[in-house]
């Protein structure tokens, strides 16, 4: 056992003190950070561009809500700097089907409109409705046809409701939702008297475990993979080989992996160490309690001697590196 922790300590400090180790501690948190930085400043730079579609109402009925309800929107849209949708209602004249959708494709190839809209005749029927149509040259945007299918969806219902003689008003009050908050436990203060319940954070609920999870992820990837180059190394330099013949192969491998578990806590000492003062400093320093944090160690020590000793397997059966990127592969998919 003495053999296996000095085997440890040479490990953990030989990859402590080298630059990639320093690079990785540093440039991990930037490129976190900078990924929530872009991901926000590509949120705030939307597309707003106005949506210009044509629709078909051959229901008779809809087409005036359905532009009522987009003027509606748009007042909303111009305030919060979203795109418009402009909706253009299409005389058939006469026209056949194909004929009148051919045209309105060729109008939405050259751009003149963004997209059309077929409502056909039987959408207000319950016992048989009929799907009402989409159609564009931009399958990826999918805001356009969500708002289509939540709006005409709503104006079914109130036309139907207004056909059966019941007031669509009365209906909405009378099915509204009762709404459920999450709170947390009570407890007694110190004083002995009950504090109220707390709401739930569902971001917090949900963020900080994935969070953890993104993190031990990020550190096994990092830490584990290590162990394979350093055995493949140390075989072709016959190191290894010199170091057997002062402890047994056990004894090696075991504080190879120690050491590698060290250099993993180290990290995320430092990380946990970083969030939590971040969480201090917007408030929300109770996110991560002492037990979460103890299982997130726990659960990373396994983690890391499972795939770990993995990679040293892996590495014990390579002579050299090409031989070991074809076992890597299924070693990666496990670990993700």
């Amino acid at each position: 056992m003495n053999k296996t922790l000095i085997v440890a300590t040479s490990e953990f400090s030989t990859l402590v003190r080298t630059k990639a180790f320093l690079i990785t501690l540093i440039l991990m948190p930037i490129l976190m950070v900078g990924s929530i930085m872009m991901s926000r400043a590509a949120r705030n730079a939307t597309d707003t561009n106005t949506r210009t579609f044509a629709y078909i109402d051959r229901s008779g009925v809809l087409g005036p809500a359905l532009e009522a309800a987009a003027a509606a929107r748009n007042a909303v849209a111009n305030a919060s700097g979203q795109p418009r949708y402009e909706p253009i209602a299409v005389d058939p004249g006469g026209k056949s089907d194909d004929q009148l959708k051919l045209e309105l494709s060729d109008r939405v190839r050259s751009k003149e409109l963004y997209a059309f809209v077929e409502i056909p005749s039987g959408v207000l029927d319950p016992e048989h409705p009929q799907e009402v149509r989409y159609y564009s040259n931009a399958p990826s945007y999918t805001a356009l046809p969500q708002w289509l299918r939540t709006t005409v969806g709503a104006l079914v219902i109130t036309e139907r409701f207004k056909a059966a003689s019941v007031d669509p008003a009365v209906v909405e009050r009378l099915t509204r939702p009762t709404p459920v908050s999450s709170l947390k436990l009570l407890e007694r203060d110190a004083a002995g008297q009950v504090k109220p319940a707390e709401k739930v954070d569902q971001r917090m609920a949900a963020g900080v475990p994935a969070g953890m999870l993104v993190l031990m992820y990020l550190i096994v990837m990092v830490s584990a993979p290590q162990l394979l180059n350093t055995v493949i190394e140390e075989k072709m330099s016959r190191i290894s080989e010199v170091l057997i013949g002062s402890v047994s192969p056990f004894e090696l491998m075991m504080g190879k992996l120690i050491g590698c578990v060290g250099v993993s806590l180290l990290l995320a000492a430092v990380y946990l160490a970083g969030g939590l003062a971040v969480a201090a400093y917007w408030g929300m320093q109770d996110a991560v309690t002492p037990a979460l944090a103890a299982w997130f160690l726990l659960f990373l020590t396994m983690a890391v001697l499972l795939f770990g000793s993995i990679f040293i397997a892996v590495g014990a059966a390579c002579s050299d590196l090409k031989d070991s990127q074809s076992m890597m592969m299924p070693v990666m998919m496990l670990i993700m």
